[in-house]
């Protein structure tokens, strides 16, 4: 399958699911739109637009190309993601983040010294940011911080 189906058929769930959660809402009109209208015509053109990716990945004829192992790295960061979010509040902010950040390192083929340096800096830099300088409730975990 080429990458074009691929994301353009992700894109088109996406955009029928936005769609139909516009439509459970009120709509509204042109001039009053309701709590449904973007969520819906966003939809709609998002939907428009993959249905034209998918039918130029036919048209190009690339349709029996295989996925390159490199297009898993995708998948790899939603469930780093995932991980990073049902992590943050048992091992705390900075930490999580330093291993996410670790994590993108490393999938980027950084070497490990590259990788832990600006992982500390980035997860040091956020912190220094949200929890000093603008005084957000970070989850500290059991390290402190």
């Amino acid at each position: 399958m080429s990458r074009d189906l691929v994301s353009g058929v992700f894109w088109l769930a996406v955009a029928i699911f936005a769609a139909v959660q516009g439509l459970a809402l009120k709509l509204g009109s042109l001039h009053h739109p309701g709590p449904g209208f973007f969520p819906f015509w966003g939809g709609v053109v998002l939907g428009l637009l993959s249905v034209v990716l998918i039918v130029g990945s036919f048209r190009r004829g690339v349709v029996g190309s295989r996925l390159r192992p490199e297009s898993s790295k995708p998948l790899v960061v939603i469930g780093a993601l995932l991980a990073y979010l049902l992590l943050l509040e048992s091992l705390g902010f900075v930490a999580v983040t330093f291993l996410f950040l670790l994590l993108l390192f490393r999938l980027e083929r950084r070497s490990w010294t590259f990788s832990a340096v600006s992982a500390g800096a980035g997860a040091f830099a956020s912190y220094v940011m949200f929890q000093l300088w603008l005084k957000t409730q970070l989850p500290t975990g059991p390290f402190g911080f």
